[in-house]
Formats: C-alpha cells, sequence, structure tokens
C-alpha cells in the first residue's frame, strides 16, 4: 500500500494502485479540474510532483503531446496519465472549486446578460460622426500616399530625401540575356557529353580507369631491362679515375 500526501493541507490519503492520481484523488473527496474526463486531451488536471518523482510512471505519448518534455524540470503531469509505485508528495493548491464555480458565474452573466440586452443600437448621430473620421482618414492617407508618386518629375523643393534623394529607379538590364544562345550551348553539351559515352561504351569512369591501366603498360614497356648481377659487380669493380683540384684544400697531415 502507498500513500500520497497532499499540499498544501498535508492530509495523507491511501493509493490504489490501478487507478489513476486523478481517479484516487476523486475517490478521496478532493476537487481536480478535468474537462476530458481523464483521456489525456487537456490539460485542466494538472498536477505537481513535490517529492518521489521516481516513485511514478514515466510520460506516455499523449501526454508528451500536450506537456512536452518538462517534467524533470517543472514536475508537473497530467494527473489522469500518472500511476503511483511508491510513496509520493503531491501539490494540488492550483485546484480550487470555489474559485472555478465564480469564474463560471461570471461567464454565465456575462452571456445572460449580452443575451436579455440584445444587440447594441447606434444613434444616428453616433454613426454619421464614425462616417465622418473614416473618410478623413481614407483622404488623409490619400494626401500622403501621392507624395512620392514620380517624385522625380517635381520641383526640387519638394523632393524627398526618404526616396532615394529624388533619383529615378534604376531599370534592369536584360541585354545580357539570350536564351538561343544557352539553348545552343546546352545542345552542343548534350552532344558532346553522349559522343564520350559511344566512345567509352561503358560508363565514363571505366573508361577513364582503361585509358590509365593502357599508360602505365606502356610506361612498363619503355623501361630500361634490369642489368644481370655480373654487370653490376663489374662496375663495382673498375675504379673511377680521380680529377686532380688545384684548388681543393687537403685537411690530412703532412708527414715530416
Amino acid at each position: 500500500m502507498y500513500t500520497a500526501t497532499l499540499m498544501p493541507s498535508g492530509e495523507k490519503i491511501v493509493i490504489n494502485e490501478k487507478k489513476s492520481l486523478l481517479e484516487n484523488l476523486k475517490d478521496n473527496g478532493h476537487y481536480i479540474k478535468s474537462s476530458c474526463g481523464g483521456h489525456a486531451t487537456c490539460t485542466d488536471c494538472i498536477v505537481k510532483i513535490v517529492t518521489g518523482e521516481d516513485n511514478v510512471n514515466p510520460p506516455e505519448f499523449n501526454e508528451l503531446q500536450l506537456m512536452g518534455n518538462v517534467f524533470h524540470i517543472t514536475k508537473e503531469r497530467l494527473s489522469c496519465q500518472t500511476f503511483v509505485t511508491g510513496d509520493i508528495t503531491v501539490d494540488i493548491s492550483a485546484h480550487d472549486k470555489a474559485e472555478d464555480e465564480r469564474r463560471l458565474k461570471n461567464k454565465t452573466a456575462a452571456f445572460s446578460n449580452a443575451k436579455k440586452n440584445g444587440p447594441r443600437v447606434r444613434k444616428r448621430e453616433e454613426v454619421e460622426e464614425i462616417l465622418k473620421e473614416r473618410q478623413d482618414r481614407y483622404e488623409q492617407k490619400q494626401e500622403d500616399g501621392q507624395k512620392w508618386y514620380k517624385h522625380w518629375e517635381k520641383d526640387s523643393e519638394q523632393r524627398s530625401k526618404r526616396y532615394g534623394g529624388g533619383k529615378r529607379p534604376r531599370e534592369f538590364r536584360t541585354d545580357h540575356i539570350d536564351h538561343e544562345r544557352d539553348a545552343k550551348e546546352r545542345e552542343q553539351k548534350k552532344l558532346e557529353r553522349e559522343r564520350r559515352e559511344k566512345l567509352a561504351k561503358v560508363s565514363p569512369r571505366s573508361f577513364n580507369d582503361s585509358l590509365k591501366d593502357k599508360s602505365n603498360k606502356e610506361n612498363f614497356s619503355s623501361r630500361p631491362a634490369k642489368k644481370s648481377k655480373e654487370e653490376i659487380a663489374e662496375m663495382t669493380s673498375t675504379e673511377r679515375p680521380l680529377k686532380s683540384n688545384p684548388d681543393r684544400k687537403s685537411f690530412r697531415k703532412k708527414k715530416d
């Protein structure tokens, strides 16, 4: 048997492991707001696990969709999706039945008053004043909007620095665009690619590899033949004559 300590009252209740925390709280006469009836489609039944967060089941997919993976930071869980596996301490101070009833009463009272009094009817003077204000705003907007139109053709005194210092807008350059030339270049590249593939008769990569193998064979055939051991020994046995160099300095000690 596991127990849950409720805050801020400090009351302890016995937990049924087969039921969710929401059902256990309601069975013990505690008010927990819930709009979806325990199907994890609202977030009204949030409670805070103060201690014993390891003694509850990890959040499931439905709860993560609504709450996100913030349980280890906020310690908040949906009580309808929480099952207790040990002693815990729960904070249910956010669920106040009197406050929820007061909010519901104010909401229904405002709706009933609007329905009773009917729609608001404006007087003719109020309507004419509103229309006049709208017309003045429209005319002012039209007057302000015409200041920038062809401002480069106006007098220098009326030019505004906000729009580029009164300069004529630069036109787009399109003389370098030639669609026919680009199409011909694309066609030539296509023909060249087809010719290379036809010449290779295989993929271009294997064709290049075959060219490398052919060049390696040619280089190997052009190498000089290796010399025999007798020829190498004869070359090393012969002494090469020393050339006289008068400028060469000798560091050998002279005999007396």
